[in-house]
């Protein structure tokens, strides 16, 4: 009876027996660990060409951003310049009529030929003036404006204008400093060179004291 219950215990594992190792990969899962290997380079292609692209279309920006503030620093200058013709002219122009018919106005001649004109206020003649002036220097500045050969000379030197380098605020602070330190050190030293020679030429030539 005992034997017939050891024979029917189960055999015991072996705590030392390793499991069994896998055998080699078959040919299905190689061929997908390669397909996803390419996916993975491809991804990995199309995102570099894509980072460059958009590194290239930020350079283009920024290099028609420049060439586009550049024509319109060029611009800036033309118009600058034509504009302040213009005020300079009206200007003048309004005082040499307010000039001529301040002057016209005291002749008895005018008086009695345009009555109306002469008895006209010396504010309001400033006033008509500057708005006659204001007119004729707006014709001839658009005139002027629209002139081929001028404008392609203003373009040229606006152009060689917009290449000057002009200094930074920083730059013209420090070098305002030092022209300032520099004119004090000479102003000291001149009006104490000044006095220097003052005593000795009072010890020479004056009463020795």
């Amino acid at each position: 009876m005992a034997k017939g219950q050891k024979d029917k215990q189960p055999p015991k594992v072996a705590e030392d027996e390793e499991p069994e190792e896998s055998g080699p990969s078959s040919p299905a899962e190689d061929s997908s660990l390669v397909a996803q290997s390419e996916r993975t380079g491809a991804a990995d292609a199309k995102d570099a060409e894509a980072q460059r692209a958009d590194e290239s279309n930020e350079a283009d920006e920024a290099e028609d951003e420049e060439v586009a503030a550049a024509q319109l620093g060029s611009e800036r200058y033309v118009l600058a310049g034509f504009f302040a013709a213009g005020m300079l002219l009206a200007y003048l122009l309004g005082k040499v009529v307010h000039g001529v018919w301040a002057t016209l106005a005291n002749k008895d001649w005018f008086s009695r030929t345009l009555p109306a004109l002469a008895a006209v206020g010396d504010d309001d003649k400033t006033t008509y003036g500057m708005i006659v002036g204001g007119v004729v220097a707006l014709v001839v500045v658009l005139r002027a404006f629209r002139n081929a050969e001028l404008r392609a000379w203003s373009d040229e030197v606006a152009a060689e204008l917009a290449k000057v380098k002009w200094p930074t605020k920083k730059e013209v602070t420090n070098a305002t400093f030092v022209v300032i330190a520099t004119t004090t050190v000479a102003t000291l030293y001149l009006a104490l060179l000044d006095r220097f020679w003052a005593f000795v030429t009072n010890i020479v030539y004056g009463d020795g004291s």
